[in-house]
């Protein structure tokens, strides 16, 4: 009930649902309209050997719940607001679905965008690493254990942020963004003594095939070791198949530690009613093969109508240091709204 109560005032809160009015002489221009949409995932599950002990193998069950809110005030400009809650923990919050936040709804991401020219410009004071990001590297989905440039687009970092991104009728696409960690800190401040991450991205987008590169530092101020990204991809969708072929390469460089590179490999066919999808990846760290990582995965997605989804899955992850390898069996049901 606290929850129930909390997602019909949040929204109002945030002033959101009222619409605003503008001159409506102006072509341009159109009563703000705003847009709420949203998923909740319920992930059940169980992993072999699981966890850094090997001993969280038992059946269990976690979600997801997340908000969207869209406005626009012109017809061209963005005002975006991620709200989530979520209790996932344990070897399935590995899951790309996953949030492990809490029961209590938080603000995830907020920002606002709007065009200059070519250019879209987005700002905001909650705007993740991987926000702005225009280059596309892999089609796959990414949406279960293992997914494309784990270093170059983690999206680990959130903070005060500023970015850029460009793209033209031939598919030439380009952005560069820059969050500070530490942005809402007043003793540390924008590009201060705190945590500032920049990224620069080049792409083309073609018809069926395409690509990208991707570049990220992070200054490591304060605590945060810092670290330099490089990365890209390719990505083709055959016209004699329903599929799409993705293989991303991603390297980091970390100020203290190993350098690591990262191999991946995402296919998705559509079969029947519904997308089969198989992934590969194996991560190599310098120095030894204590921290290496290779695994696998092979999800199937089946559309029970436009707004539910259920998707069985395994995946695998080969342990390079003591312990048993993990193997999972799960599956995440979707109800999108």
């Amino acid at each position: 009930m606290k929850l129930f109560q909390q997602l019909l005032v949040a929204p109002a809160a945030l002033g959101l649902m009222a619409p605003v009015a503008v001159n409506a002489d102006d072509a341009a221009q159109f009563s703000s309209t705003t847009t709420l949409s949203g998923s909740a995932v319920f992930t059940a599950g169980s992993v072999s050997d699981g966890g850094t002990t090997d001993n969280q193998e038992e059946m269990y069950m976690q979600y997801a719940y997340t908000l969207e809110l869209n406005s626009s005030f012109n017809g061209e400009d963005l005002l975006y607001a991620e709200i989530e809650a979520g209790n996932a923990s344990g070897p399935l919050a590995n899951l790309d679905s996953a949030v492990d936040g809490g029961d209590s709804l938080s603000v995830a991401s907020l920002f606002y965008q709007f065009p200059v020219g070519d250019l879209a410009v987005t700002v905001g004071p909650k705007v993740d690493q991987d926000d702005v990001i225009a280059a596309t590297t892999s089609l796959y989905s990414d949406a279960f254990r293992h997914g494309s440039m784990p270093f170059s687009a983690a999206g680990d970092e959130t903070g005060a942020g500023a970015a850029i991104s460009y793209a033209n009728d031939n598919g030439l696409v380009a952005s560069f963004s820059f969050v500070s960690v530490d942005g809402a800190d007043s003793t540390k401040g924008i590009n201060g003594d705190g945590v500032d991450v920049s990224t620069v991205s080049l792409g083309y987008n073609g018809d069926g095939f395409g690509g990208g590169l991707v570049v990220a530092s992070n200054d490591g101020e304060g605590t945060t070791t810092g670290y330099d990204t490089f990365g890209g991809g390719i990505y083709w969708t055959p016209d004699s198949v329903p599929a799409t072929v993705s293989v991303t390469y991603d390297t980091k460089d970390p100020e203290t530690g190993e350098d690591s590179t990262d191999l991946f490999v995402g296919i998705e066919y559509e079969v029947g009613a519904g997308t089969l999808g198989a992934a590969y990846h194996s991560t190599d760290v310098d120095g030894g093969d204590a921290s290496d990582e290779t695994g696998y995965e092979l999800t199937y997605t089946y559309a029970v109508n436009d707004n539910v989804s259920v998707t069985p899955g395994i995946f695998f992850v080969e342990d390079t240091s003591s312990g048993e390898d993990d193997t999972a069996v799960f599956v995440e049901t979707v109800f999108s709204f």
